[in-house]
């Protein structure tokens, strides 16, 4: 039996939003358009109800998120999934701590990503990761243990690069965002990560800033699929975030160089 998102409210029975589960629920075999749900509560963007309907589809595991990059923890990705459907977990962001909502201050890299997850007994298995740090995002999610295997991953990209374009940032430890386009990964290099971990992309928000992943053994258990699913193509952006390249940010005028996710993942 698969539990699924739901409100017990539309029914009547209680007013808390809450997961049920569904005993026999007849699916439309059309691929679904996620570009349809999005919806603004907490969420930067239309964050808020892409995650509701993915989860609404794939099930619920343990109700438990990770989210890594928050800020004060009012703005972001995870706010509704504890506050109107029941989730719990842990939050981190180098900047900003309040523990009445589980969020630490911890300034993540690769290095330390794992000794960090173990610190607040991050389950190996959870329903959703978020990454926005502005900048060594695909670092720490190549980092994570195999053995820790979240549902969903909602991810930022670098949308001033083509599909086509491999490219990530040179890793450095203590990389902050200095609002140039120099940042994160290609929409490429990160479903490159994707397939290498065992995850496929299915969505990427309509202002071009998270990639939404989800797991291929969870997917090849569902009777819906997900319009344009692995099509890097057909799921890139092309937004108005600046007047960089391509509707980025600024362009960096220091000429960084990249990296190509193929050299790292050595495939």
């Amino acid at each position: 039996m698969r539990k699924s998102l739901k409100s017990a409210a539309v029914y009547g029975a209680v007013l808390l939003v809450t997961f049920t589960a569904v005993a026999c629920k007849k699916f439309d075999n059309s691929a679904i358009d996620l570009s349809t749900y999005e919806k603004k509560v907490f969420s930067q963007n239309g964050e808020d109800g892409v995650m509701e309907k993915i989860i609404d589809v794939i099930g619920v595991y343990n109700r438990y998120y990770v989210e890594i990059g928050t800020g004060v923890g009012t703005e972001c990705n995870t706010r509704n999934l504890r506050e109107n459907h029941g989730f719990t977990g842990v939050m981190m962001d180098g900047c900003c701590e309040n523990k009445k909502i589980n969020l630490f201050k911890e300034f993540l890299t690769k290095e330390n990503i794992n000794d960090i997850l173990s610190k607040y007994n991050v389950p190996e298995v959870f329903d959703v990761l978020s990454i926005d740090i502005d900048g060594n995002d695909f670092y720490i999610w190549h980092a994570f243990d195999k053995k820790y295997r979240p549902q969903l991953i909602v991810i930022e990209y670098n949308v001033t690069h083509l599909p086509g374009q491999d490219k990530v940032i040179e890793y450095k430890p203590d990389h902050v965002w200095d609002k140039t386009n120099y940042y994160g990964a290609s929409i490429t290099a990160l479903y490159n990560l994707g397939r290498y971990k065992g995850y496929s992309l299915v969505y990427a928000d309509k202002r071009g800033v998270n990639l939404f992943f989800v797991r291929d053994d969870v997917l090849s258990k569902i009777e819906n699929k997900f319009l344009n699913m692995n099509d890097v193509d057909k799921i890139y952006r092309n937004p108005k975030l600046g007047p960089g390249p391509n509707g980025g940010w600024y362009d960096d005028v220091k000429k960084r160089k990249y990296v190509t996710s193929q050299s790292i993942l050595k495939i």
